[in-house]
């Protein structure tokens, strides 16, 4: 039995073709193009991904649907509101540096040691000015995640978090009252 190999054109023909059968399908029913391109040709994620983020189609049609990553976020995001909106009382998201991309939400009885500081927890970095501080166990939060690692030691640790005001804007008025005054 001779069996034809697919030509490296063939293939890619093929994957650009149901790339844009995934994107316009993905559209129109809310789905995962790249789930939809694996169902249909069979190829594995690592060669569906990037024909679909390449075709014209993706940014034609690109509202119209979420990527894997956008999805896995927007349920992470369902999941830290749903369980803040559960707690009783003032919740405050911290993060461990003013411009850390990971935020944690803690109870505000859970906060100890507020302070304004320019420096950081953990790595001790400056920052462009003063920020309000706490110290907070590591194990403590309600949802969320912030850069601690637990691989000094045995945990949990009491750590250092900073507050800012673009997390906590509806409660920063709250949470500023229950801080000390800032230091001329």
């Amino acid at each position: 039995m001779n069996l034809r190999q697919e030509t490296r054109d063939a293939r890619r023909e093929r994957l650009y073709r149901a790339a844009g059968e995934a994107i316009v399908r993905a559209a129109e029913t809310d789905g995962d193009p790249v789930a939809l391109m694996i169902a249909a040709t069979g190829e594995a994620a690592r060669y569906c991904d990037p024909v679909i983020r390449q075709h014209p189609l993706f940014f034609e049609l690109r509202k119209r649907f979420l990527m894997p990553e956008e999805r896995l976020r927007k349920q992470q995001e369902e999941r830290d509101a749903a369980a803040v909106a559960a707690e009783p009382g003032l919740v405050v998201w911290v993060r461990r540096q003013f411009d850390d991309w990971r935020h944690a939400a803690y109870r505000m009885d859970d906060l100890s040691g507020l302070h304004w500081s320019s420096i950081s927890g953990g790595l001790r970095h400056r920052a462009n000015r003063e920020y309000l501080h706490a110290y907070v166990r590591c194990d403590g939060m309600i949802a969320g995640e912030l850069a601690h690692s637990c691989r000094h030691g045995q945990g949990p640790h009491r750590i250092k978090v900073c507050i800012v005001k673009v997390d906590n804007k509806k409660n920063w008025q709250e949470i500023e009252r229950a801080a000390p005054a800032r230091s001329p």
